[in-house]
């Protein structure tokens, strides 16, 4: 059986996408909201009950239509990514490997979920934090996260510290895939 089902995930979607004419949650994937099809990906892989999404403030009576099941979490949509990530990891503990990624980011294939869930047993044997998807030589998403970084994680401040930079000083281990689309996003 695949370990996925064991995971969680941090859904980051409360940018006010500046640079994209309006937030990405929102714009059309295929006749649906972006993080609807996010979601629909999700709860084919995960129990919704454990994939936490940032939002922002107005939009939380929409999210609980998408999913009662889903997490919603308010989070200021001008503040740094790791202010999201921070209140994600409140709303739903680091307690186990936890996937993390951008709502713009079109990973739906079920495939690297179970590629990097199958990594989880080589990386606790050696003590890695996080594995990373890689294609073509390239670092892409979604990057999976070990509950052993909780408290590491909790003292990260928003302000001064960025995950990206911090997960290079950590532990992590690099997951080969045969997927491309790990680099795909909605300004690509």
């Amino acid at each position: 059986m695949v370990r996925e089902s064991a995971c969680q995930c941090y859904l980051l979607a409360a940018g006010r996408g500046r640079r994209a004419g309006g937030a990405k949650a929102w714009r059309d994937c295929d006749g649906m909201p972006l993080l609807a099809r996010q979601l629909e990906f999700l709860g084919g892989i995960l129990p919704l009950e454990r994939v936490a999404v940032s939002i922002q403030a107005d939009w939380i009576e929409r999210c609980g239509s998408l999913s009662p099941r889903a997490h919603w979490v308010v989070v200021d949509p001008d503040a740094p990514a790791l202010d999201s990530v921070l209140a994600l990891a409140r709303a739903l503990p680091l307690d186990r490997w936890t996937y993390l990624y951008h709502v713009d980011m079109r990973v739906w294939e079920p495939g690297i979920f179970e590629l990097l869930a199958q990594g989880i047993p080589a990386a606790e044997a050696v003590g890695n934090e996080a594995l990373i998807p890689v294609q073509g030589g390239r670092g892409g998403h979604p990057v999976l996260l070990s509950p052993g970084l909780k408290t590491a994680l909790a003292a990260l401040d928003p302000s001064r510290d960025r995950l990206d930079v911090w997960l290079r000083s950590r532990r992590a281990a690099q997951a080969q895939v045969p997927y491309p689309c790990i680099h795909d996003n909605w300004n690509t």
